[in-house]
Protein backbone atom coordinates (compact mmCIF):
# COMPACT_ATOMS: atom_id res chain seq x y z
CA UNK A 1 0.00 0.00 0.00
CA UNK A 2 1.28 3.50 -0.90
CA UNK A 3 0.56 6.38 0.95
CA UNK A 4 1.12 9.99 0.07
CA UNK A 5 2.70 11.87 3.23
CA UNK A 6 3.41 15.17 1.34
CA UNK A 7 3.44 16.70 -2.22
CA UNK A 8 6.44 18.97 -3.37
CA UNK A 9 5.58 21.27 -5.93
CA UNK A 10 7.77 22.05 -9.07
CA UNK A 11 9.52 25.27 -9.03
CA UNK A 12 7.50 25.98 -12.11
CA UNK A 13 4.00 23.92 -12.93
CA UNK A 14 2.91 24.34 -16.09
CA UNK A 15 1.75 22.36 -19.41
CA UNK A 16 4.99 23.10 -20.71
CA UNK A 17 6.99 21.07 -18.23
CA UNK A 18 6.95 17.68 -18.36
CA UNK A 19 10.33 16.30 -17.50
CA UNK A 20 12.17 16.88 -14.05
CA UNK A 21 14.85 15.07 -12.39
CA UNK A 22 15.89 14.83 -9.25
CA UNK A 23 18.09 12.75 -6.26
CA UNK A 24 18.96 12.75 -2.89
CA UNK A 25 21.99 12.99 -0.72
CA UNK A 26 21.73 13.00 3.20
CA UNK A 27 18.45 14.28 3.96
CA UNK A 28 17.60 16.47 1.06
CA UNK A 29 16.25 15.63 -2.40
CA UNK A 30 17.69 17.85 -5.32
CA UNK A 31 14.94 18.73 -7.92
CA UNK A 32 15.86 20.40 -11.74
CA UNK A 33 13.95 20.84 -14.74
CA UNK A 34 14.78 21.95 -18.08
CA UNK A 35 11.92 23.67 -19.27
CA UNK A 36 10.29 26.42 -18.86
CA UNK A 37 11.79 28.98 -16.30
CA UNK A 38 13.53 26.83 -13.87
CA UNK A 39 15.91 26.80 -11.12
CA UNK A 40 17.58 24.21 -8.17
CA UNK A 41 14.85 23.43 -5.43
CA UNK A 42 16.49 22.07 -2.67
CA UNK A 43 13.79 20.41 0.09
CA UNK A 44 14.89 18.91 3.15
CA UNK A 45 13.45 15.50 4.04
CA UNK A 46 14.45 15.15 7.74
CA UNK A 47 10.65 16.55 8.57
CA UNK A 48 9.05 13.42 7.15
CA UNK A 49 6.14 12.27 7.16
CA UNK A 50 5.16 16.09 8.65
CA UNK A 51 6.68 18.03 5.85
CA UNK A 52 9.01 18.44 3.16
CA UNK A 53 10.09 22.27 3.19
CA UNK A 54 11.99 23.84 0.50
CA UNK A 55 15.14 25.25 2.34
CA UNK A 56 16.39 26.61 -1.41
CA UNK A 57 14.80 27.82 -4.84
CA UNK A 58 16.88 29.68 -7.10
CA UNK A 59 18.55 30.07 -10.69
CA UNK A 60 21.52 31.81 -9.69
CA UNK A 61 23.72 28.71 -10.42
CA UNK A 62 21.36 27.46 -13.27
CA UNK A 63 18.33 28.19 -14.89
CA UNK A 64 17.71 24.58 -16.53
CA UNK A 65 19.46 20.90 -16.35
CA UNK A 66 17.91 17.83 -17.74
CA UNK A 67 20.22 15.66 -15.59
CA UNK A 68 21.84 15.53 -11.97
CA UNK A 69 23.52 13.25 -10.17
CA UNK A 70 25.06 13.36 -6.83
CA UNK A 71 28.17 11.27 -6.23
CA UNK A 72 27.62 10.47 -2.25
CA UNK A 73 31.14 9.08 -2.09
CA UNK A 74 32.70 12.62 -2.44
CA UNK A 75 29.07 14.98 -2.12
CA UNK A 76 29.19 16.46 -5.58
CA UNK A 77 26.44 17.12 -7.16
CA UNK A 78 27.02 16.67 -11.51
CA UNK A 79 24.38 18.64 -13.81
CA UNK A 80 24.11 18.15 -17.60
CA UNK A 81 21.60 19.38 -20.19
CA UNK A 82 19.39 22.35 -19.96
CA UNK A 83 19.86 25.88 -22.19
CA UNK A 84 23.61 27.20 -22.80
CA UNK A 85 24.89 24.22 -20.77
CA UNK A 86 27.02 22.41 -23.29
CA UNK A 87 28.84 20.45 -20.82
CA UNK A 88 28.95 19.03 -17.15
CA UNK A 89 28.94 21.02 -14.13
CA UNK A 90 29.77 20.24 -10.80
CA UNK A 91 28.98 21.45 -7.19
CA UNK A 92 30.11 20.68 -3.97
CA UNK A 93 27.20 19.67 -1.41
CA UNK A 94 29.92 20.26 1.92
CA UNK A 95 27.10 22.44 3.08
CA UNK A 96 23.83 20.89 1.63
CA UNK A 97 21.85 23.30 1.75
CA UNK A 98 23.98 26.07 -0.17
CA UNK A 99 25.93 23.84 -3.29
CA UNK A 100 29.05 25.59 -4.48
CA UNK A 101 30.20 25.54 -8.04
CA UNK A 102 34.02 23.35 -7.96
CA UNK A 103 34.54 22.50 -11.51
CA UNK A 104 32.97 22.31 -15.57
CA UNK A 105 34.08 20.67 -18.49
CA UNK A 106 32.55 21.65 -22.31
CA UNK A 107 31.51 19.05 -24.66
CA UNK A 108 30.64 18.93 -28.58
CA UNK A 109 27.14 19.20 -27.70
CA UNK A 110 24.63 19.19 -24.74
CA UNK A 111 24.84 16.48 -22.98
CA UNK A 112 21.73 14.19 -21.79
CA UNK A 113 22.49 12.10 -19.15
CA UNK A 114 25.38 11.25 -16.68
CA UNK A 115 25.98 8.79 -14.34
CA UNK A 116 29.12 9.18 -11.76
CA UNK A 117 30.58 7.05 -9.15
CA UNK A 118 33.59 8.28 -7.18
CA UNK A 119 34.47 11.11 -9.40
CA UNK A 120 34.48 9.42 -12.44
CA UNK A 121 31.54 10.47 -14.75
CA UNK A 122 29.83 8.54 -17.43
CA UNK A 123 28.24 11.07 -19.92
CA UNK A 124 25.92 10.31 -22.37
CA UNK A 125 26.65 13.12 -25.42
CA UNK A 126 23.60 12.76 -28.11
CA UNK A 127 24.99 12.30 -31.26
CA UNK A 128 28.59 12.54 -30.12
CA UNK A 129 28.62 9.48 -28.19
CA UNK A 130 29.70 8.53 -25.06
CA UNK A 131 32.53 9.91 -22.76
CA UNK A 132 34.35 9.01 -19.78
CA UNK A 133 35.81 12.04 -17.39
CA UNK A 134 38.21 11.62 -14.73
CA UNK A 135 36.77 14.74 -12.04
CA UNK A 136 39.22 13.54 -9.06
CA UNK A 137 41.51 16.73 -10.47
CA UNK A 138 38.31 19.43 -10.10
CA UNK A 139 40.80 21.76 -11.47
CA UNK A 140 41.63 19.67 -14.53
CA UNK A 141 39.20 17.19 -15.24
CA UNK A 142 40.40 14.68 -17.77
CA UNK A 143 38.72 12.56 -20.73
CA UNK A 144 39.57 9.38 -19.98
CA UNK A 145 37.72 7.97 -22.58
CA UNK A 146 35.40 8.09 -25.28
CA UNK A 147 33.19 5.96 -27.92
CA UNK A 148 31.95 8.28 -30.32
CA UNK A 149 31.25 5.89 -33.29
CA UNK A 150 29.43 2.60 -33.20
CA UNK A 151 27.20 0.52 -34.69
CA UNK A 152 23.46 1.12 -35.52
CA UNK A 153 24.48 4.69 -33.62
CA UNK A 154 21.75 7.25 -32.73
CA UNK A 155 21.21 9.70 -29.83
CA UNK A 156 23.15 8.35 -26.81
CA UNK A 157 20.02 8.67 -24.36
CA UNK A 158 21.35 7.24 -20.81
CA UNK A 159 23.37 4.88 -19.23
CA UNK A 160 23.89 3.09 -16.28
CA UNK A 161 27.01 1.60 -13.86
CA UNK A 162 27.07 -2.26 -13.15
CA UNK A 163 27.42 -2.39 -9.19
CA UNK A 164 30.59 -3.89 -9.88
CA UNK A 165 31.97 -1.41 -11.87
CA UNK A 166 32.75 -3.77 -14.97
CA UNK A 167 30.20 -2.82 -17.15
CA UNK A 168 28.47 0.40 -18.29
CA UNK A 169 25.15 -0.45 -20.35
CA UNK A 170 23.91 2.74 -22.36
CA UNK A 171 20.72 3.11 -24.15
CA UNK A 172 20.55 5.00 -28.13
CA UNK A 173 17.57 6.45 -29.18
CA UNK A 174 17.54 5.37 -32.62
CA UNK A 175 14.58 5.66 -35.35
CA UNK A 176 13.45 2.31 -36.87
Amino acid sequence: TTNEVVAIEGYKSDTFVVHRDYHDYMDYLYIVCDEGASALRIVDLSHLPDSAPTVYVDNALFARSHNIFIDTATAHLYTCGGNNNPGVRVFSLANPELPVEVSSISLPEISHDIYVRNDTAYINVGTSGFMIYDFNDLQNPTLIGSLTSYTQQGYNHSGWLSDDGNTYILADETHG
